[in-house]
């Protein structure tokens, strides 16, 4: 066997082999023999089936089986166990000849790989990063009392001949119709519409207001499409759908009293005291709050850091390839299993090879960081995190016990707490600045007014910039997260 090693780049190689015929066919021949031994083949005995049938029935599959080993082999030896070489991730198969026609032919591959880049961290230092902060006021606080009394609501048959209206739920046989009335689809019988809901289409909150059991009426809901402020707006020109509604149930909603009894079930029975369980409430929204706010702060910083390492850190293919394979199954798995015969698996893999590359980007970093910063976990740390996740009612040991019975659950652990530790070092990089939703947003007009304003000044000359993934300019829905954070 003739191995041989080529750099493509500095961070990708090849290995060419070559296995005479005389090396391999040997090979191919006993492990047909083992086949035979174990094959049970109808009209011969035990392990007497004619090697030439044995060739017919399992010679491509075996001779394909003793290469890749073949290559296994080389790999193995002059790569992984050549301490010239740290080899990344998994090598990749990307020529290979091999004639299983031609015995008499060597085999020849390339297999590529990915060594670790040799890069230094960049100095972010004066690169700014936002984190969202709210306060939340006692408004806030009420509304989300409300929602814990929604949320706790029963429901019970209404009093009979009761027309529906905001404290109802509308159990609706839904019928689409034509113009004329005629159906079209699918009906959906008994569907479940709570006319409290906000999200409920105000045409079909109207038609529904006022009838009883056995009311029956025609609604038409226009279709809908973004509007310039993100609010949805009927679609010129296109009929709107039409659907005949039968009311078959009406149940009444019965909201809670915020009273004692309520309380206790909101506070696990630890006080009944109004201004307590507010108390609650309002620690639950900021560690919410902060929690996502840290969230989109971390996905902000990972981005700026692979942004800021583009140029200086390069991303082996062999990883990059692996990346995209991924993602590709995680595509298909999202159409169950099935991807439409007329998907350009060429151009998908083209058009997520930059996101596919900050993937692996992001890893070597992370890794070098983790290097620089002389990060490790102790046990220390992950008896700190049995005893968090115990709380005040349960035994750290017992959940200790529990992980380590699952090794996997420990290496999750293990991860979580290192990540932690990454952007905990992470944020030291980088100059964080606290702003309000508000006041992103208004940075976010301000910014508009006078990319328009200069575009009305030269309007062949300026163009507004094109929002990218890393775009700082925050999402309509910043009240709840904003890319910014």
């Amino acid at each position: 066997m003739q191995t041989d090693v080529r750099s493509i780049n500095d961070v990708d190689y090849v290995l060419d082999v070559t296995v005479p015929a005389e090396d391999l066919q040997p090979q191919i021949t006993a492990a047909l023999k083992r086949e035979r031994a174990r094959m049970d083949l109808k009209g011969f005995r035990r392990g007497k089936v004619p090697m030439n049938v044995v060739r017919k029935l399992v010679g491509p599959q075996v001779s394909i089986e003793v290469a890749e080993q073949a290559i296994a082999k080389a790999y193995q030896e002059t790569i992984v166990d050549n301490d010239e070489y740290e080899p990344l991730g998994q090598p990749r198969l990307t020529d290979l000849e091999f004639d299983l026609d031609k015995p008499e032919e060597p085999l020849k591959a390339a297999v590529q790989f990915g060594i670790r880049p040799e890069f230094s961290l960049a100095d972010l230092s004066g690169v700014p990063v936002t984190r969202v902060v709210r306060a939340f006021t006692d408004e806030d606080v009420d509304a989300d009392l409300r929602r814990r009394q929604d949320l706790a609501a029963t429901e019970e048959d209404a009093p009979e001949g009761a027309t529906i209206d905001e404290s109802h739920v509308a159990m609706v046989d839904i019928q689409p119709v034509d113009a004329d009335g005629e159906a079209t689809g699918v009906k959906q019988n008994a569907a479940r519409l709570v006319m409290a809901n906000p999200d409920l289409r105000p045409e079909m909150k109207e038609a529904l207001t006022g009838l009883a059991i056995g009311g029956e009426t025609t609604v038409e809901l226009p279709k809908l499409q973004p509007g310039p402020d993100g609010e949805p707006i009927p679609v010129e020109g296109e009929d709107p759908d039409r659907y005949a509604l039968t009311v078959v149930d009406v149940l009444e909603r019965v909201v809670p009293e915020v009273d004692a009894e309520f309380i206790k079930s909101q506070t696990n029975g630890e006080t009944d005291d109004l201004d307590e369980l507010k108390g609650t409430i309002r620690k639950e929204l900021e560690d919410s709050w902060a929690a996502r706010a840290n969230q989109a702060l971390e996905q902000k910083m990972a981005e700026q850091f692979v942004l800021g390492h583009r140029d200086a850190v390069p991303v082996p293919t062999s990883l990059v390839e692996g990346a995209l394979d991924t993602m590709f199954e995680e595509t298909r798995q999202q159409h169950q299993g099935e991807i439409p015969p007329t998907f350009d698996y060429d151009a998908w893999r083209d058009q997520n090879r930059q996101q596919a590359e900050d993937q692996v980007r992001w890893l070597l970093i992370k890794d070098r960081l983790i290097e620089d910063e002389g990060l490790e976990l102790s046990n220390e740390d992950f008896e700190a995190e049995f005893e968090k996740l115990a709380g005040d009612g349960a035994d750290p040991e017992l959940i200790k016990k529990y992980f380590e019975a699952q090794p996997q659950l420990m290496e999750q652990m293990g991860d979580q707490l290192l990540n932690q530790r990454v952007f905990g070092a992470l944020e030291g990089r980088f100059s964080v600045v606290e702003k309000t939703a508000d006041e992103i947003r208004a940075e976010a007009e301000a910014r508009r007014a006078e990319i328009e304003a200069a575009q009305a000044e030269a309007p062949v000359a300026l163009q507004p910039a094109a929002e990218g993934v890393f775009e700082d300019e925050p999402s309509d829905d910043s009240e709840e997260t904003s890319d910014d954070a």
